[in-house]
């Protein structure tokens, strides 16, 4: 295998071509922080990773078709990207709001949760004031039941929304 035989086949296995560089044949020209390589070396030919400028994991081969099969094989195990990311994307972008208060309620639990394992007092706990984060004034409706934050005066995470 030569070099224009090793792109055609990455092509076929849907590797990325931003993974590899191969000078002459298959050159990235906005070269990321990390990608592999093949390029000629003294008597041979050099197969490696270069990651922020400098290369790592090199090896050496003295034929074009061994350094060949050996990035293919490095191509080839990289596991493949995630798909459905804009799926996800969208999701999030449509239920953003009802995340948020769900956050807000188990971030809520997590602070009572604590002040009760702290005896009551400090974050989380019950406080006269309610002006720490989690402490709940008296009368202070709870996060997300009408899609504001906190009322009566709590000063603590989310007041005034």
């Amino acid at each position: 295998m030569d070099r224009r035989e090793l792109v055609r086949a990455l092509r076929a296995d849907r590797v990325p071509d931003a993974l590899y560089d191969i000078p002459g044949v298959h050159d990235i020209p906005v070269q990321p922080d990390a990608y592999y390589f093949l390029r000629p070396a003294r008597g041979g030919w050099e197969v490696g990773l270069r990651e922020r400028s400098r290369d790592r994991d090199t090896s050496w081969f003295g034929t074009e078709d061994a350094a060949c099969r050996e990035l293919r094989a490095k191509l080839t195990a990289l596991p493949p990207p995630p798909g459905g990311g804009r799926e996800r994307v969208e999701d999030v972008l449509a239920h953003g709001e009802e995340i948020r208060r769900s956050a807000w309620r188990d971030f809520e639990r997590a602070l009572r949760e604590r002040g009760a394992q702290d005896g009551g007092s400090g974050p989380g706990g019950k406080q006269d004031g309610g002006s720490g984060p989690g402490g709940k004034q008296d009368g202070a409706e709870e996060p997300g039941a009408d899609g504001g934050g906190r009322q009566n005066g709590g000063d603590g995470p989310g007041a005034g929304r």
